[in-house]
């Protein structure tokens, strides 16, 4: 599933985060900040809705 991002902008920052955090520049506790600022939640589906999805 493709990252959903919660402004184009943001998109800029989390990526070149990204390259930082892989390069070993950055923690990863301080990527997963910006992934939780940057990219939007994940809703938590109860098994049903999940089936409900896949039928569709």
């Amino acid at each position: 599933m493709a990252k959903q991002y919660k402004r184009e902008a943001l998109a800029a920052v989390q990526e070149a985060a990204l390259s930082l955090a892989e390069a070993g520049v950055m923690s990863k506790r301080t990527m997963k900040e910006f992934d939780q600022r940057c990219l939007t939640p994940v809703e938590d589906l109860a098994p049903e809705e999940i089936r409900e999805i896949r039928l569709r």
